[in-house]
């Protein structure tokens, strides 16, 4: 197996490269010089000195003074050659990120053909630029849908205390007033409370312990029980032995409320809401449902903030908001699992949540 080269390691070639051919120049000028000063020299007396140390001086200073200025210059000369490929892409790569700013974030660094370290160096700064843009865009429209969404509420209060305020009323009015207030109060309250499950909702947030997935799927149940006997759903928890994995409690109680809402929601009177916890490679949560189900073009779109499928559901009731897929995915990523949408067989929905093993136990 290679070892990819580094940048520096390219540049640091460059440079040896360049400093060998120096030394070399310099090696053989000065032989050169030796040479010429040598050749037809006789030795006149025996017992003398041919070459004397004040001869072997002037003859490295007369070399020097030849070579060293051609090695220096065949260095640098090299040295340029060598590395200006590197450094002038370098100047590139500098003036790209010179140009970008909080509000253009589409520029990117250049990418030749050549595939070296430093065309790696800009890949991954591309990547990291792209997952920033994208996480800047999705909190832009983030705060959009926000806005929007606690408008309506607002509106409705602040037109119908205006209505009321331009002649006088009769206290029973005040009282109607007074309760479509109170009711997009709870409506933004219950926004506002959505949003910072949202918020807080990854692995950050997370703690991790061995807990029976079927123990919190039927608890899940008993809690959507009554509003499951309104709408006359029926809520099935499928039998089988404990389902273990390593998960917040807290968390996954919210994605099982979430999910048996959404499916409660949906479907039609006197319909059954299916829950199955299986292990495997993978531990896998399946809630079935006999609704509508989700067009194949919604299916990633409907786990990001405030997307909604094609049914409204009761607004005052604030399932309406298109945040518990959301909230969902969110908590599902970080326990590092998945959550999807599939058809049921026969009709309806599928939402399939599966989530890592538990860890070996020591001891």
């Amino acid at each position: 197996m290679t070892t990819p080269a580094t940048l520096g390691g390219s540049l640091g070639k460059s440079l040896l490269i360049a400093t060998l051919v120096g030394t070399l120049s310099y090696g053989i000028i000065h032989s050169l010089v030796i040479w010429i000063t040598e050749n037809g020299e006789v030795c006149e007396a025996a017992g003398v000195i041919e070459d004397p140390p004040s001869e072997i001086a002037e003859q490295d200073a007369i070399a020097l003074a030849f070579a060293l200025p051609a090695a220096i210059a065949m260095a640098l000369f090299l040295g340029r050659r060598l590395t200006h490929g590197t450094t002038e892409r370098l100047d590139d790569v500098i003036a790209v990120a010179s140009r970008m700013t909080g509000e253009r974030l589409d520029e990117r660094l250049p990418i030749s053909a050549d595939g070296d370290a430093l065309d790696r160096v800009a890949t991954a700064f591309n990547a990291m630029l792209e997952r920033i843009e994208t996480g800047v865009a999705a909190q832009k429209q983030f705060a959009a849908d926000v806005s929007h969404e606690l408008r309506t509420p607002l509106a409705v209060i602040s037109t119908n205390l205006e209505v009321a305020r331009r002649k006088t009323r009769e206290a029973e009015h005040w009282e109607r007033v007074a309760d479509e207030t109170l009711t997009e109060v709870r409506r933004m309250n219950i926004l506002v409370d959505k949003l910072l499950v949202l918020s807080r909702a990854g692995a950050a947030g997370l703690t991790h312990e061995r807990r029976d997935l079927r123990m919190l799927a039927s608890a899940a149940a008993d809690r959507i029980g009554a509003v499951a006997k309104e709408r006359d759903v029926t809520i099935e928890v499928a039998a089988g032995p404990a389902v273990e994995a390593d998960v917040d409690p807290n968390a996954i109680a919210i994605v099982f409320d979430n999910l048996l809402r959404n499916a409660v929601d949906h479907s039609p009177r006197g319909e059954r809401v299916k829950i199955v916890v299986e292990s495997g490679p993978l531990v896998r949560i399946v809630v079935d449902d006999r609704g509508p189900g989700v067009p194949p073009d919604m299916r990633v779109r409907i786990f990001e903030p405030f997307a909604r499928g094609h049914t409204q559901t009761d607004r005052a009731s604030g399932t309406g908001f298109g945040l518990g897929l959301a909230i969902c995915k969110r908590i599902i990523t970080g326990h590092n699992g998945s959550i999807a949408i599939d058809d049921r067989p026969g009709g309806g929905a599928r939402f399939v949540v599966a989530l890592p093993p538990p860890a070996p136990q020591r001891g």
